[in-house]
């Protein structure tokens, strides 16, 4: 309860909300840093807040700790190193990669913890030391109930919830919009229910020309190895605006190089369908939120079209 805790949120702009988040954190003991601008010139006054404070944990959005890890391998910069007295990483709100869990690990030489919540029940799952997304039975009831428009993942369905903790709002079967799908562990010779893939928000999903539906969790796939590859890439959304039509906002030190681009497209192909339109737009800076979460996909054309 004492440690002291380094928070990658955000934080609301009018004076109240901010003041109250602001008096949070001092009973709290922890110290937030803004996640509105992860520039590199921000990034780098995250350094002496690091080596100037004994702080024992990371707490914060997925993508915005992924993004500093980024940052700290580009200069060299182990964050143990510079905050000898760090423990531990805990990641939340957004989908945690195996990969992204390895870099980040590299970056801050600690333990990395994922957990899954909403702010309707509170906490969901959390890593176990297997690093399988444990189920919170304790407070949480949860099921999956399979729809068939998901046919890439058919074992996949809608997160329904059951928490009896809050008295005042008591929430049955409760339909948190998220799609995922458990299975059964052992874990210290006791079975546990655990989500074994955690797809995203059900309004997330891609819709095709051909009428196939699929989870916008495949642009991660789409897109991985070209983020990868050009190395000068430092963060990126994705936008479906027409059915055929998807627009890359990139924020990059470069353009996006021709065959990068060609491998973008013959990837869409194997992964959606051929004759996709992609656009590329370099941006100065994505726009987030007011949370301060950043997704990798948006569809400005669910609503319209469900």
């Amino acid at each position: 309860m004492n440690s002291k805790q380094a928070r990658f949120y955000g934080i609301q702009a009018e004076k109240f909300g901010y003041f109250k988040e602001k008096s949070k954190d001092i009973i709290m003991n922890r110290l937030r840093l803004p996640i509105f601008d992860l520039s590199d010139r921000n990034l780098a006054k995250f350094i002496p807040v690091f080596s100037n404070n004994k702080i024992e944990y990371i707490n914060g959005y997925t993508n915005s700790i992924l993004i500093f890890a980024k940052f700290l391998i580009k200069n060299n910069i182990i964050l143990k190193e510079i905050c000898p007295s760090l423990k531990v990483c805990i990641t939340t709100s957004e989908v945690l990669h195996d990969e992204d869990r390895n870099l980040i690990s590299n970056a801050f030489n600690i333990k990395i913890i994922n957990e899954y919540g909403a702010s309707e029940v509170g906490l969901i799952a959390i890593d176990s030391l297997e690093n399988h997304l444990e189920i919170c039975e304790e407070t949480i009831y949860i099921e999956i109930i399979k729809s068939g428009a998901y046919s890439l993942y058919p074992e996949s369905g809608n997160v329904l919830i059951t928490s009896l903790d809050n008295k005042a709002m008591p929430f049955i079967r409760y339909n948190i919009g998220d799609i995922a799908s458990i299975s059964m562990r052992t874990n210290e010779n006791k079975e546990k229910k655990v989500i074994e893939k955690l797809i995203g928000r059900e309004n997330d999903n891609i819709i095709l020309p051909s009428g196939k539906i699929a989870p916008g969790l495949t642009f991660y796939y789409v897109s991985r190895s070209i983020i990868e590859g050009a190395g000068y890439i430092k963060e990126f959304i994705i936008r479906q605006t027409k059915l055929d039509t998807f627009h890359f906002d990139i924020v990059s030190n470069d353009d996006l190089k021709d065959s990068h681009i060609k491998d973008l497209k013959s990837k869409l192909d194997n992964y959606l369908e051929p004759g996709l339109n992609v656009i590329i737009n370099n941006v100065k800076k994505i726009k987030r939120p007011k949370s301060g979460k950043i997704k990798h996909f948006y569809s400005e054309i669910i609503d319209k079209k469900l």
